[in-house]
């Protein structure tokens, strides 16, 4: 027998072998169980998505004599569609037959009656293809078909078929398999076959695919055509000229040291070497995206493309920020690439701003925390300082900067927040819980990030008309309740949603502890209003030429 291509070797056999379109196999065979069989069905979907295999396996299994949930593969009409000579089940190919004449010759078999099973079947693969003249012509016959016949229009294009067709037809779209998928069926198909791979490999391959199984098999034939051994990363990156991911990752690690005449020259031998440079930047981008979700998850089965140290490394070089800023310029890039005859230059200059703009943020200095302060003390004064001494000198930094710390803190005792508790209610509190319904919407936001990690993780305890009091941990009630961050959260929830209340943050013990005193606090003190300083927030205006002279030198007359 000549060899066949894998694609054909192992197109699905039954309804379970399809990949990635459960939903569609479930109410076709639903359909054939109810006996409530359509007399026209459209197949519309990506390349490769199994639309013309679905429509096979779906004509043999309206024909089986015994179905259940899969053919019987041993009825008269099972084996003449195994044999490949099945006299009902008729296909078409529109891409080459797509005249008038083609339709007609259709449309002239169809009142006979089926030779062997229950249906005739006709299959128009790429019927977006067929001309004006005989989508007309196979009108009247799809409108109205004989009980015994049923067309399958199968395309990638459904927007070109005309809307009389369209409406006449059951119609089933096909996603996109999944890179999951993909590789699931491509590892089981190398063991079938007794093939060694690396699951890296493998991988990509699903990748490279774009979620079309038939081109996921072709790209891995082509690889064990160059080595029928074994299927290997370093061979797939050859073969289809990839860059591998260390790489990629190695590259942004230069542009943020600044390292351009090193990124320019890796970028030119890439193009050299015949890689798609497209490709790259789609790369790059999708790298600094993984990073982006590894920084707010810490998730590492959230990566496909880089591992967790790759991760960590980007993250340990940039910011979220510049991240987020990177990702902005490369997807920039990548949307204008149609209109650049010379992607490498425009990809060049891409980089060139990526670098430029990283340098110029300033460097992260790391905060020190309270204990690594009190302690810092060098090995001169150790040696000379009694331990005694050093105890009580230490004690004494201690204070210092627990008076630092509470000099810049808001003042949040226990008798306040009561004061703010017993003016509050619930309808406050759950229209104020907007602020954590929209809480995301900011997360990868540069400039209101820093809220999202402050509230992120809190609860909303109680909200009275002037105030509102979450909880935490010590540590996220302290950095809220700091003087610079109470502010800017103050007119953060004023011009995002509108709410013109402070917040203060408690912990648990704290909260425990107002409970208390809730529940004991006189009947006369309930409904009593507290008094809420409220930050100022200044609104920018406008001033006219005139008033800004008049500010300036008095009532004078300004002249036109």
């Amino acid at each position: 027998m000549s060899y066949q291509v894998l694609y054909r070797t192992y197109r699905p056999a039954s309804f379970e072998e399809v990949v990635g379109q459960k939903y569609i196999i479930k109410t076709l065979v639903n359909a054939i169980k109810n006996d409530k069989i359509a007399h026209a069905y459209l197949f519309a979907g990506p390349r490769g998505t199994g639309k013309t295999s679905v429509a096979k396996l779906f004509a043999k299994a309206i024909n089986c004599e015994s179905f259940t949930d899969e053919a019987c593969d041993n009825c008269d009409s099972c084996k003449a569609y195994l044999q490949g000579n099945h006299p009902d089940i008729i296909e078409l190919d529109a891409a080459s037959n797509n005249g008038v004449d083609d339709v007609r010759s259709i449309i002239d078999q169809v009142p006979f009656a089926p030779m062997i099973g229950k249906y005739k079947v006709y299959i128009i693969d790429e019927v977006h293809m067929l001309s004006t003249s005989a989508f007309n012509a196979l009108l009247k016959t799809l409108e109205e078909p004989p009980a015994h016949v049923i067309f399958i229009l199968a395309t990638t294009d459904p927007q070109k078929v005309i809307p009389t067709v369209l409406s006449r037809c059951q119609r089933y779209n096909f996603a996109k398999i999944s890179s999951f998928e993909i590789k699931q069926r491509c590892i089981d198909i190398l063991n079938k076959e007794k093939i060694p791979f690396e699951e890296k490999a493998i991988e990509e391959i699903a990748r490279l695919a774009e979620g079309g199984m038939r081109d996921a098999l072709s790209l891995l034939e082509q690889c064990l055509a160059y080595n029928p051994e074994e299927v290997k990363l370093l061979d797939v990156e050859n073969i289809f000229g990839l860059t591998s991911v260390s790489k990629q990752v190695d590259i942004l690690l230069d542009l943020k040291e600044n390292k351009m005449s090193e990124v320019i020259n890796k970028i030119r031998n890439i193009y050299i070497q015949g890689i798609d440079i497209k490709r790259l930047a789609i790369d790059l981008l999708e790298i600094t995206k993984e990073a982006i979700i590894y920084s707010d998850q810490t998730d590492k089965s959230l990566l496909n493309k880089i591992n967790e140290l790759e991760a960590q490394k980007l993250l340990s070089a940039f910011s979220v920020n510049e991240l987020i800023d990177n990702a902005s310029i490369l997807e920039e890039t990548i949307t204008q690439e149609k209109q650049n005859q010379n992607f490498l230059t425009y990809l060049e200059l891409c980089l060139i701003k990526m670098s430029n703009k990283n340098s110029k943020k300033e460097e992260k200095t790391p905060v020190k925390n309270k204990q690594e302060k009190v302690v810092e003390i060098n090995k001169e004064e150790k040696e000379e300082v009694p331990q005694e001494n050093l105890v009580k000198e230490e004690a004494k930094k201690e204070e210092e900067i627990i008076e630092e710390i509470k000099e810049e803190m808001v003042e949040v005792d226990d008798k306040f927040l009561l004061s703010i508790l017993l003016t509050a209610n619930k309808d406050l509190k759950i229209a104020d819980q907007i602020i954590y319904n929209r809480l995301d919407l900011f997360i990868y936001d540069p400039d209101k990030r820093k809220f999202y990690q402050l509230l992120i993780n809190t609860e909303l305890f109680a909200s009275n008309k002037d105030a509102i009091i979450v909880v935490g941990n010590k540590t996220q009630a302290d950095n809220i309740n700091s003087k610079t961050n109470n502010v800017e959260l103050y007119r953060f929830l004023n011009e995002e949603f509108g709410i013109d209340k402070m917040i203060y943050g408690i912990d648990n013990d704290q909260k425990e502890r107002i409970i208390k005193l809730y529940k004991n606090a006189p009947a006369e003190l309930k409904n009593k209003v507290v008094l809420v300083e409220k930050y100022k927030i200044e609104k920018q205006t406008k001033e006219s030429t005139e008033d800004r002279l008049k500010d300036l030198f008095g009532d004078i007359k300004v002249e036109e």
